[in-house]
């Protein structure tokens, strides 16, 4: 394992690495069924990348690579963000990347790992997230790791 902050049972999370741009993050933020559910301008060029990373750091934010334990390979990205330091509350966003580690249960034990992460680590009270209705995924995985809907946005 390279640098892991927190291990689960078949991945870990590290600290983001402006390399990871190059090792994936840029390829999948820019795939249709990567994106398909998320806000932003596409396609996403390497420098929209680095602008990101460096204003998503601490205390704003905390970001994670999510790995493959067996094989330390980068399969995705974990955040944090929106961090209210007074409040202790903040968001949670994630993305797993290759295509054969979607729908395997990664996205919600990277959820996992993260949530523990927000509540032990950085003292957290809340810590939350928005859906759009049709990302069925990540409904489930939120319900699987004990989120709770509290409402409907239109």
């Amino acid at each position: 394992m390279n640098n892991p902050i927190m291990i689960g049972k078949n991945i870990y999370l590290r600290p983001v690495e402006i390399s990871d741009i190059d090792k994936g993050w840029q390829k999948w933020i820019n795939e249709k069924s990567v994106i398909e559910f998320l806000d932003g301008v596409y396609p996403v060029t390497k420098d929209n990348l680095l602008k990101y990373y460096h204003a998503n750091q601490p205390p704003r934010a905390v970001m994670f690579s999510i790995c493959d334990k067996s094989d330390d390979t980068y399969i995705g990205n974990a955040k944090l963000g929106s961090i209210n330091w007074i409040n202790r509350t903040c968001s949670y966003g994630r993305i797993i990347g290759p295509e054969k580690y979607r729908g395997k249960g990664y996205g919600s034990e990277a959820l996992i790992l993260l949530v523990k992460y927000g509540f032990m680590k950085l003292g957290m009270n809340r810590i939350c997230s928005g859906a759009i209705e049709g990302n069925i995924a990540s409904l489930k995985s939120n319900e699987k790791v004990g989120f709770v809907q509290e409402g409907v946005q239109r």
